[in-house]
């Protein structure tokens, strides 16, 4: 069993408008719909409005993401961006956040991908770890 596990990254003021947008372009491009899919995020942005809002449109769950299990998937980040990396220790935070959700068998399927508004980021990581997906759905 397969899982799209899709990593978001935003700023303070991002909008569920610009949350939904990023997040619908990571689902179009990663091209498997029928994949269940859960949002990874950091920690301290799983309560955040936006977010909140626009997972509920998209009916996913949210999975936080503890900032020292992101800096342990930064080895995987396809994207270095030094201001990400000097704020967060990672060079991609959705991206850091895809793999650490998704298990040590995962692969990045979308990279960073960034709304509009340059408000907020979203990658996709692909799964086939079937126990973590246990535990993710509990």
């Amino acid at each position: 069993m397969s899982r799209l596990v899709i990593g978001l990254g935003f700023r303070d003021q991002a909008t569920a408008q610009s949350i939904g947008e990023v997040l619908a372009e990571v689902i179009a491009q990663a091209a498997m719909p029928d994949i269940a899919s859960v949002l990874a995020v950091v920690e301290d942005k799983a309560v955040h409005p936006g977010l909140l809002a626009a997972a509920q449109a998209a009916h996913l769950s949210i999975k936080s993401v503890a900032p020292e299990i992101l800096r342990a998937a930064d080895a995987g980040v396809a994207t270095r961006s030094e201001r990400v990396l000097r704020q967060r220790g990672v060079g991609s935070v959705c991206e850091a956040a895809a793999l650490a959700v998704a298990g040590s068998d995962a692969r990045l399927v979308v990279t960073r991908q960034v709304s509009a508004d340059r408000n907020a980021t979203a990658a996709v990581a692909l799964s086939e770890d079937i126990n973590l997906l246990e535990n993710l759905a509990s």
